[in-house]
């Protein structure tokens, strides 16, 4: 068991209650790290700090901004072993999905380098004013110029904990802000891996500050605390609308990514086999615990029934072992909390009347019956009043609906207070652009799902969180603009 400390103001730092907490292997449930319980004390100490570094980090010209980013993902790059390792101990990723997101993590903070060496400000046209001499053009000029907010707290999510870390660290620190981090209370470890990485690049003092301890308590301290000026959270829509809450008392900027309930529609000239391999293999990477996975299925009733045998087939094909194993495809969910709430929504599933076609249980053999594992879930005849059709499940379930018209899925598909992305698989172009316009999702696929790069922005719509983050447009969500008239001679 690794005991960690806080990162504060460049010092290491315990708790001010002198508490700790553990984390565990989901796999095994055995300890892994104890880590420091943070609370508002800490939050005070860190959010100083960050203040306090706010004005010469500001100062420093983009350039030597963009380079100590550029060195922060040279240093991920440097430690992607390591750190895929402690996703897999700590998250229960597997091991060919860590090391993945760990490249990823290391793309996110290289683009926010290079991106916001690219922010610029604009020159805006200006009527001339009261006794400008006829013909002589305005007497002022009006530009924006762009500024960093300030001090920021990042809220970050336990499904994809360092690629999280990377995108909100690396957008935050290049145009100029100072930050807060609170990594997940269930696999803090990780969290605090980034910090001692970051102690060995010698960054100023309170430019990163990393507190652990429970949302309830640092997250909700940090989204009050008049201190901050921005906060970026990733995570549950529920717990957004308590961020939101609280920050609204100091009319802070925020960034959030919250909650998702996907549609994938398949239509009938879709090559059905294949896209339900496709389809099923994004479904259950991580357990399911992707904010993108596409959890509800709309299938054409012509294809619907050989849609549903080869999703079916696949999804029992796939290996569910210790995360560890390079033939593992899918490992345990997060925590045994995750697991008996994942348990709940497919007890609610199979009493409000939709068909468990697959799944729906715990693995009871050695050594997985140690561990937090669900086998992959599927349910047919899902209607749109269940409550798995209705409520993020974040975990390795989906439910497959039947549809008649284009107008009759669109309608389902927009049936939600989600909004964060959707899919649509046919070869008719037309059909499926017309779909995509009436969609309301912040993110459409045609002919695949989940496909992310460095240079996309990611964001949703209606209740699945406010902004975009990330991508090319990722620095200037990090940044105010300031409106300027320069009146001249």
């Amino acid at each position: 068991m690794d005991t960690c400390k806080m990162w504060i103001d460049g010092r290491w730092a315990d708790a001010d209650s002198g508490r700790t907490f553990r984390t565990h292997n989901p796999a095994t449930g055995d300890v892994v790290a104890e880590v420091p319980l943070g609370g508002p004390s800490d939050v005070d100490r860190a959010v100083a700090a960050a203040r306090a570094a706010l004005p010469a980090w500001s100062r420093k010209s983009q350039a030597e901004r963009s380079a100590v980013v550029a060195r922060i993902a040279a240093a991920i790059r440097e430690h992607a072993e390591e750190l895929a390792r402690l996703e897999v101990l700590e998250h229960g990723a597997t091991a060919t999905h860590a090391p993945m997101m760990m490249g990823f993590a290391a793309g996110n903070l290289e683009l926010a380098a290079s991106g916001a060496r690219t922010l610029m400000g604009e020159v805006l046209p200006v009527a001339p004013s009261k006794g400008d001499a006829p013909g002589a053009g305005p007497s002022t000029v009006a530009y924006m110029q762009r500024e960093p907010v300030g001090v920021c707290a990042l809220i970050t999510p336990w499904n994809v904990p360092s690629l999280m870390i990377a995108t909100k660290i690396g957008f935050c620190l290049a145009p100029g802000n100072t930050c807060v981090l609170k990594p997940p209370s269930i696999n803090s470890g990780i969290g605090l891996k980034w910090a001692e990485i970051l102690a060995e690049l010698d960054l100023p003092p309170g430019v990163v500050n990393i507190v652990t301890g429970p949302g309830g308590n640092v997250g909700s301290a940090l989204a009050s605390h008049p201190g901050v000026d921005l906060v970026s959270f990733t995570g549950s829509s529920e717990v957004g609308k308590s961020i939101i809450a609280a920050s609204s008392q100091t009319v802070k900027t925020l960034i959030m990514e919250l909650g998702g309930k996907n549609p994938a529609i398949i239509l009938e000239d879709a090559d059905v086999e294949a896209v339900a391999a496709e389809l099923c293999s994004i479904a259950f990477e991580n357990a399911g615990q992707n904010c993108a996975q596409p959890s509800r299925l709309y299938v054409q009733e012509r294809v619907h029934d050989r849609f549903v045998a080869a999703f079916i087939a696949a999804a029992e094909a796939i290996k569910v072992g210790d995360p560890a194993g390079h033939d593992t495809v899918m490992g345990p969910v997060v925590s045994k909390e995750q697991r008996d709430r994942i348990e709940g929504y497919i007890a609610s599933a199979i009493e409000e009347g939709a068909t468990l076609a697959t799944g729906g249980r715990r693995p009871t053999q050695p050594p997985l019956d140690r561990g937090f594992y669900v086998m992959p879930t599927v349910f047919t005849d899902v209607t749109q009043s269940m409550t798995i059709a209705r409520e993020e499940v974040f975990g390795p379930v989906v439910g497959i609906h039947r549809f008649s018209s284009d107008e009759q899925v669109l309608q389902a598909a927009n049936d939600t207070v989600f909004g964060l992305c959707a899919s649509v698989w046919t070869k008719d172009y037309a059909r499926a652009l017309r779909l995509v316009n009436g969609l309301q999702a912040g993110t459409v696929w045609v002919n695949q799902h989940m496909n992310l790069s460095p240079e996309t922005p990611w964001g949703g719509f209606k209740e699945s969180g406010l902004a975009k983050e990330g991508g090319v447009i990722g620095p200037e969500g990090y940044t105010q603009l300031k409106l300027v008239y320069l009146k001249h001679d």
